[in-house]
């Protein structure tokens, strides 16, 4: 019973850490009040749009309960990106049951525009070709405006400092509906393909689905992002009830749940990234 409640465990946090990845980095679906030139959020947009380089910083908490037990996992990633000629820098690392391992991926654009993903996970390097739709979920301008353009109802709450910086504040929802066209389309799900669950199943399984709460925080002075915070506990924790449900006789008798999931994200150094070089090792 332990080994089946591990086993199955495993699975659905890693297919749930690959959604929540989807819900802030695939395309969005509807979008919220943004047509006011004056809306510091639009130009912001406009402004990380068109930066050349910008380090950025992310991390994911969840707390997973199951047969009685209790897990906690940290996925933090450090990133650099440029944009022309294309470059990319990710350190990840996931903290669970007293075990971390880290990983690290570099990517660069050829000349002739194909694409080359580097990466060693602790012990060995690993290159391979890669396309512009597998780097995209790194790539953090595209993510930023793919969460807003997901997010509804954003709502302007005057101004506050977070991390050390002045900054336009706003909240918003990403809806249920949009969380399932998002998972839907991106190719999530096929991470929970080894739960036995067919396509059918799983898009029944994420019709229902609860908001994501979001806020968004916007420097004063030059109008770029600083920071958006993402709290999906209500979902994800909805997404596990429903995972189990269409399991039927694999998960009889089986408690599972998620008391909390939220994600943050920084972003800084726009047009003045730190500098780094692919190891010649990684190339070789």
């Amino acid at each position: 019973m332990k080994k089946r409640t591990n086993r199955i465990a495993a699975l659905i946090a890693a297919a749930i850490l690959a959604l929540s990845l989807t819900a802030c980095g695939g395309d969005g679906a509807g979008g919220g009040d943004q047509t006011d030139g004056k809306d510091p959020m639009v130009t912001a947009m406009a402004n990380m749009s068109s930066a050349t380089s910008m380090d950025a910083a992310m991390s994911m908490n969840m707390t997973m309960e199951a047969g009685g037990e209790t897990t906690e996992t940290v996925t933090s990633m450090d990133m650099t990106m440029f944009t022309d000629p294309m470059r990319m820098k990710v350190e990840a690392t996931t903290e669970m049951a007293g075990q971390s391992a880290t990983i690290s991926i570099y990517a660069e654009q050829a000349d002739d525009g194909s694409y080359m993903m580097y990466m060693n996970d602790g012990t060995s390097w690993y290159s391979a070709p890669a396309t512009a739709e597998d780097l995209g979920q790194y790539e953090v301008s595209q993510s930023m405006s793919a969460y807003i353009d997901s997010a509804s109802s954003f709502k302007q709450e005057g101004t506050e400092t977070v991390d050390g910086i002045s900054a336009y504040k706003y909240t918003g929802v990403i809806t249920g509906d949009n969380m399932k066209d998002v998972m839907m389309e991106s190719g999530a799900l096929d991470s929970m393909s080894s739960l036995g669950l067919s396509e059918s199943q799983m898009e029944e399984m994420l019709s229902g689905l609860g908001d994501i709460q979001v806020t968004l925080w916007i420097s004063e002075a030059d109008l770029y992002p600083v920071r958006y915070d993402m709290d999906m506990t209500a979902v994800m924790d909805g997404l596990m009830s429903a995972i189990l449900e269409s399991m039927g006789e694999q998960a009889e008798g089986l408690t599972m749940s998620i008391p909390e999931m939220t994600m943050s994200m920084t972003c800084s150094n726009f047009n003045s990234a730190t500098e780094f070089s692919i190891p010649d090792e990684a190339k070789q």
